[in-house]
């Protein structure tokens, strides 16, 4: 009886999906932090032997160090795009904060943010660092066009977009009425004249 079902393939194992495996090792970290996610957890979720993971990302430190950039890439392209958008300073307060909700909602499933809340997802002192270097590039890149739009208080206004954007990071985790969310969201660009 010839059973080819039940074969196993000899040879080297196929190559891991360095993007794909990244893409599921971001939403493992969104969901459950740099320490609460195994190596085993992300061998069985990538499909991957501890080999294959180390070969092609390094360490787990490594492999998160990725997964984090890659959510800047994500997140600092929508931000970009925004603040080239904004044509004056409360356009670009309301237009920061629409497109967090939207980004929290709907890219980063519900998980809060990975940079602006990066002490909640990670104790790691050098990704922290880094982490933290993240956020002083999007505080930098909001108090530069701030000022371009001609505020006089880029920098307070900087902090309070940066202030509201942790805020509705951690409200999208906790809060299960969208409608809630949208609301305090416009309460908030209605009552505030930048």
């Amino acid at each position: 009886m010839n059973d080819t079902k039940n074969k196993q393939t000899r040879g080297r194992p196929r190559k891991l999906d360095a993007d794909n495996g990244l893409e599921k090792a971001l939403t493992l970290f969104q969901k459950y932090g740099f320490e609460n996610v195994s190596v085993a957890e992300l061998c069985r979720n990538l499909a991957a032997t501890p080999t294959s993971l180390y070969a092609t990302y390094g360490n787990k430190q490594t492999l998160f160090s990725q997964a984090i950039a890659l959510y800047k890439s994500k997140f600092f392209g929508n931000l970009e795009t925004v603040l080239k958008a904004s044509n004056n300073s409360s356009e670009m307060f309301r237009q920061c904060l629409e497109m967090s909700l939207e980004f929290y909602l709907n890219d980063n499933q519900k998980c809060g943010c990975l940079i602006l809340q990066g002490n909640t997802f990670c104790r790691n002192k050098s990704l922290l660092s880094e982490i933290e270097n993240y956020q002083i590039a999007i505080q930098l890149c909001l108090k530069n066009r701030l000022h371009e739009l001609g505020s006089e208080s880029a920098e307070e206004l900087a902090d309070v977009l940066m202030t509201l954007m942790r805020g509705i990071a951690l409200s999208v985790k906790s809060e299960t009425d969208e409608d809630k969310l949208y609301t305090t969201l416009e309460f908030f660009c209605t009552a505030f004249e930048c």
